[in-house]
């Protein structure tokens, strides 16, 4: 189970970088960890959200949150806009070039969504469905 498990992971990030790869924006997603990862699916998801939003949809301390977001307007992947009516408000939102990465991640993950769903079954897919339902609600807890 487990050396499946591995080869199920390696054979999705690697289906998924060809899909990145064959969009144009692969050096875009190479250059970002994890959680600026997060941070744009997250700011994509809210639209324009204040740090603390951001904080709280990722259980991030607010800190890192700020830190992350810095580094992501350094890369030009972010635009922090400060509230003219409280000066304390910062909201983010994302550039041209984010927006870009999120919905080419978005259409890798909708190809490898339809891929997998061609090479099972009906009654398979609403299995796999299932038992990923399952996992996520465990690893949720």
């Amino acid at each position: 189970m487990e050396t499946l498990l591995i080869e199920f992971i390696n054979t999705l990030e690697h289906s998924l970088k060809n899909i990145q790869e064959q969009s144009g924006l692969s050096a875009g997603f190479s250059r970002l960890t994890i959680s600026q990862a997060q941070y744009l699916d997250a700011i994509h998801t809210l639209g324009q959200p204040t740090i603390t939003e951001l904080a709280t949809r990722l259980n991030f301390a607010k800190a890192s949150v700020t830190t992350g977001i810095n580094k992501l307007v350094a890369l030009g992947y972010v635009l922090k806009n400060q509230s003219n009516e409280d000066k304390r408000v910062v909201r983010v939102q994302l550039t041209s070039a984010g927006e870009e990465l999120v919905n080419a991640k978005l259409h890798a993950l909708q190809e490898y969504v339809a891929f997998i769903g061609s090479a099972l079954t009906e009654e398979e897919n609403i299995q796999f469905q299932a038992i990923l339902s399952k996992l996520v609600r465990l690893f949720k807890q």
